[in-house]
């Protein structure tokens, strides 16, 4: 047994500058090396052939190869050879496996250790390898620093493979720049001769190390241009991995560790590594099945998740087999409850928090982004299924709001005309066979039920009894979702699509036969059939119609929908009585709730089948709706107060809610109504500016920005009341300080939205900010001068009036002030004023006051920088305004033709006029 101590004490003597712990220290790399050879020759006496032996013996090189190594061929070959038996004798004489005493080394000894692996690979992997990977920068300084030799090169990557199992060595990634240069010398060899010996180091590589690892530094060494052979073998050891168990998951964490790229970039990018026409139908599929594992497996991980999506996406583009797989994944996902394999009554299938993660999967596979998931229209056969998964979940739960994601993208992404109706009209008939498997409709197993658990917001999937029943009641569900979603584009469509339905179910009612009935069954099953579907679309239309939101988009769609309705109407022969009311109540809400909807030329067409109706009927409701229609469309109906009222009512509801989506969404109709200048709301104003102080001291930005905004609409209608209010709630002393200084935005805003035709409240607006400039607050102090800078640019042509005290404020706060911010906001004042001059001559006597006050600002060096700065921008507008004046006045002058001309010289006698006079 060696005495490891004596080869320690050798590398402590030894300076290891390629070491990753001394790289900084390079200036004595030239010299190390003599150095460090001359101590090894003198305290190790084995000869150096001997020392290579031992080596290729104990490495498995052959006779041949140990032969085409020399030694003494160059220092640096003398080098690598020592020093890699020094290791070689310690990792063999100790057993750094071992627990027991005796085999337990310093911390200092390890680190000596794991240096001189570090400076070991350096010289023999790095400064070996194809040149084509010099081009890189992380191999460009090893370039010629030693002529490569394949057999020495093969002895240091089986040393190193050997020695990288020694777990202790990879102490705070130690070893990550060692496996990196190993891997590109394998490779180097590969492309001269493939080796078993090669192939089991890569494998040791793939399965011992970390495989993110691998795959990290398999790309970093393909971004480099390489020759073809070499090109080729990276991308074939990256095709090997990928499909090897855990590929893609690897592949994700490699990239993930990348710092400073977007997580959707690191998507697109390896979205576009795996899923490649490039590869075998049998790669694709393997890799598609990895890719769904790995999302289920991390479905509460945002950022991975997303790189999974995409891939199946990818995936899914590139083939007809591969979208045939993914369908027949996703036909298995829910195998367990639309068709499971026992059916035992009382089973519980799945509890609550497994059915809500493979809702939300379902929702982040094809609701994630409208690029990056699952085309939607793989949900068209499940939503059946997914409809009672919904009905039979509580509404307040985040598994219902998923899955009415997904329902509604799904059928917003249907074509309107006719691949929409069609997937509704089958909805309603609840007609789930098709022609053919692929137009199958998956449905709920009629023996499975979703039961409430003790919390009201988990469930449970149990198996019913053997005669359990489930009602497929469309009419309620698809309509109660549509209006809980708040999309009304996509119900306005599924409302004219049902009431198309309703004509033609209408008119196949009174074209049927009815035969003769021997059985109660059969009559169940005639009435079922017959009158079913016009209920639930009955039920359905009347659900709908009573929504406002629904009535104001319909009444944007007018003409499509005054062609349904007159189609029913021009088909009324032989409607009963209670169609004909259903008819009619629908048209007089629709018209009773939107005035553009009576104006609307479809709407005059429809009163000539409205009067024929009203004489022809002889049930006195349906002449009683009729003749109210026609007294709405011919204008002799009037709204009530209440019906007047009821749209500034909504929006205060809205605005007094607590709830801060809502109130914006409050302030917005409030802002629509004003610009349609709706009476009750003009009517109201003092209201609607109480409501807007109230709001605007909200904490959400969101909701005190459309205040803002709200207040510039209201100061068309109320200018003077609008400005009175928000200056006295600007100069109150009892407000907040974030409050006052948001009420100071909305004032500088609505001068903004007046323009110059503010100066007739130039007394308000002027006293509002100078008083503030002079608040003990420093804050509200910065604030009040950087809205007078903005006054002052608009109200420059009235400056004469108030530029005395302007000026002894500005003074007053550069002299007396400690605040730096409302120094500069000071200074901003004579910029902000210099640039709205328009003629520098109507303003000759203030100018000289402002530029000697910025002057002196500007050449201040101990001056604080903005302020500088500000002063510095408002002598450049002066002197720009200056030079414009003279440049103007330079053309006027040229413009001017000067002419001497002395009279009574040569001057042409005038024409005397010829005078005739007529005498009677």
């Amino acid at each position: 047994m060696a005495n490891t101590a004596k080869y320690f004490a050798l590398l402590e003597s030894l300076r290891f500058d390629r070491a990753l712990a001394t790289k900084g220290n390079t200036s004595a790399s030239q010299t190390s090396l003599p150095n460090n050879l001359l101590l090894l020759q003198k305290y190790e006496k084995m000869e150096l052939t001997a020392q290579l032996h031992e080596l290729c013996l104990a490495y498995q090189l052959t006779t041949e190869q140990e032969s085409s190594i020399d030694p003494g061929k160059s220092p640096t070959v003398a080098y690598i050879v020592r020093v890699q038996h020094v290791l070689h004798v310690i990792t063999k004489n100790i057993d750094f496996h071992s627990d027991a005493k005796e085999d337990l080394i310093s911390v200092a000894h390890l680190k000596l250790c794991i240096q001189a692996t570090q400076e070991l690979s350096y010289y023999t992997l790095r400064c070996q390898l194809h040149e084509d990977f010099y081009k890189s920068p992380l191999f460009q300084e090893a370039k010629g620093k030693l002529q490569a030799s394949p057999c020495l090169l093969l002895l240091g990557i089986q040393f190193f493979v050997d020695l990288l199992q020694i777990r202790q060595f990879h102490l705070a990634n130690s070893m990550e720049q060692v496996q990196r240069d190993l891997l590109a010398g394998i490779m180097t060899l590969r492309v001269l001769e493939d080796s078993p010996k090669l192939d089991e180091a890569i494998s040791y590589l793939w399965e011992k190390e970390l495989k993110a690892d691998f795959f990290r530094h398999i790309l970093l060494l393909k971004a480099t241009p390489l020759c073809k052979p070499l090109a080729e073998a990276l991308h074939q050891q990256l095709l090997d991995k990928l499909n090897s168990p855990q590929g893609f998951a690897s592949l994700v964490d490699a990239l993930h560790q990348t710092p400073n790229v977007s997580p959707t970039r690191k998507a697109e990018i390896i979205s576009g590594i795996v899923a490649r026409k490039g590869f075998s139908q049998l790669t694709q599929g393997k890799m598609i099945r990895q890719v769904w594992e790995y999302c289920v497996f991390y479905l509460h991980d945002a950022d991975k998740l997303c790189v999974g999506v995409l891939s199946l996406r990818r995936f899914y583009d590139l083939n007809e087999r591969n979208q045939r797989q993914i369908e027949d994944i996703i036909r298995k996902h829910w195998k367990s409850l639309t068709n499971p394999e026992d059916v035992i009554s009382g089973l519980i299938l799945m509890e609550n928090q497994e059915l809500c993660n493979r809702i939300l999967f379902w929702q982040q596979l094809f609701c994630s982004s409208s690029v990056a998931c699952l085309p939607s229209k793989l949900l068209v056969p499940y939503l059946p299924f997914l409809l009672q998964l919904y009905d039979g979940l509580p509404l307040e739960s985040s598994a219902g709001s998923q899955l009415s994601n997904l329902i509604i993208r799904c059928l917003d992404n249907r074509e309107k005309d006719n691949e929409l109706p069609e997937i509704l009209l089958r909805l309603f008939k609840w007609k789930m066979d098709g022609e053919m498997e692929s137009h199958t409709w998956h449905t709920l197993h009629p023996r499975i039920f979703i039961l409430p658990g003790q919390d009201s917001l988990k469930v449970q999937v149990k198996v019913a009894h053997q005669d359990h029943h489930v009602a497929h009641d469309m009419g309620r569900i698809l309509p109660g979702l549509l209006l809980s979603s708040f999309h009304s584009s996509l119900a306005c469509k599924v409302f004219l699509a049902l009431l198309r339905f309703m004509g033609n179910q209408l008119s196949e009612e009174q074209d049927g036969g009815v035969d003769l009935l021997s059985q109660e069954s059969e009559l169940k099953d005639f009435l079922h059939s017959k009158y079913q579907l016009t209920l639930d679309l009955l039920i359905a239309l009347n659900q709908m119609v009573a929504h406002q939101p629904l009535r104001t988009h319909l009444a944007t769609q007018s003409k499509e929908l005054l062609a349904v309705l007159k189609d029913l109407m021009q088909s009324k022969r032989g409607y009963n009585d209670h169609i004909l009311l259903t008819i009619l109540n629908l048209l007089e809400e629709l018209l009773e709730g939107s005035e553009e909807l009576r104006l609307s030329e479809g709407t005059k067409d429809l009163q000539e089948q409205l009067i024929k109706l009203s004489r022809e009927s002889r049930n006195p409701q349906v002449l009683n709706s009729a003749q109210s229609v026609l007294s709405k469309i011919q204008g002799s109906w009037r709204p009530t107060k209440a019906l007047q009222s009821k749209h500034f009512l909504e929006a205060r509801a809205m605005i007094e809610k607590d709830q801060y989506h809502l109130q914006a969404y409050g302030i917005q109709l409030l802002i629509d109504l004003i610009q349609k200048k709706d009476p009750v709301t003009l009517s109201q104003g003092h209201t609607v500016i109480a409501l807007a102080l109230t709001t605007l001291k909200s904490k959400e930005s969101y909701v005190f920005l459309n205040c803002v905004r709200l207040f510039v609409q209201l100061v068309h209608v109320m200018e003077a009341e609008v400005l009175d209010k928000l200056s006295d709630e600007y100069l109150s002393d009892t407000a907040a300080l974030d409050h006052r200084l948001v009420v100071g935005e909305a004032i500088l805003k609505v001068a903004q939205e007046l323009g110059p035709l503010c100066y007739r409240y130039k007394a308000v607006l002027l006293n509002c900010f100078m008083h503030g400039a002079r608040s003990p607050l420093n804050e509200f102090r910065m604030s009040a001068f950087a809205n007078l800078a903005q006054l002052c640019r608009l109200l420059a042509y009235q400056v004469h009036n108030f530029f005395q005290e302007l000026l002894h404020l500005v003074n007053s706060e550069l002299t007396s002030g400690h605040y730096v911010p409302a120094k500069r906001a000071a200074v901003l004042v004579l910029a902000e004023l210099l640039n709205g001059m328009d003629n520098l001559l109507d303003y000759q006597e203030m100018l000289l006051p402002i530029y000697r006050l910025l002057r002196a600002i500007e050449t201040e060096e101990s001056c604080d920088p903005q302020m500088r700065q500000h002063a510095a921008n408002g002598l450049k507008i002066l002197n720009e305004k200056c030079k414009l004046l003279i440049q103007t006045s330079l053309e006027e002058q040229q413009s001017l033709q000067k002419q001497i001309k002395v009279l009574g010289i040569k001057d042409e006698a005038p024409l005397k006029k010829k005078i005739s006079i007529f005498l009677n």
